[in-house]
């Protein structure tokens, strides 16, 4: 693979990666407000902390991406850890199905979630590679 097409596969990774947080902070700001008024048990109210959580590490990585901060990769952790404790909590407390299933829709998000950190270095090593 040549150095201009490795260039453009990272620049997709990094615009699929943009595209994932958008959605992701719409999606946990908008949901989690609306969720505030529905929490009937103390682990809805804490999947709707995760979930409000996600949406504001999903933000906070944008803006730090466009300002290009240095401090992008430890908001997606927490980002990550934030989607991945949601998915887990969504199905059972909300959706009353067994915890079983909260576990396999938090493995699924985990692949989900690690492919997202993966599309970050590819685009954090165009940006190194770039500035040299």
């Amino acid at each position: 693979m040549t150095s201009n097409s490795r260039s453009a596969w990272r620049g997709l990774g990094l615009a699929v990666l943009v595209l994932l947080l958008a959605a992701s902070a719409y999606n946990g700001l908008v949901e989690g407000i609306n969720e505030l008024h529905n929490n009937d048990t103390p682990w809805m109210r804490v999947a709707t902390v995760t979930q409000l959580l996600y949406g504001a590490a999903a933000v906070a990585a944008l803006l730090a991406l466009v300002f290009r901060l240095r401090g992008v990769y430890p908001l997606l952790v927490i980002w990550a850890l934030a989607t991945t404790a949601t998915a887990t909590l969504a199905p059972v407390v909300y959706g009353n199905s067994p915890w079983i299933a909260g576990a396999a829709a938090g493995a699924v998000t985990v692949v989900i979630v690690g492919l997202v950190l993966w599309l970050w270095r590819l685009a954090a090593r165009t940006r190194r590679a770039g500035k040299s």
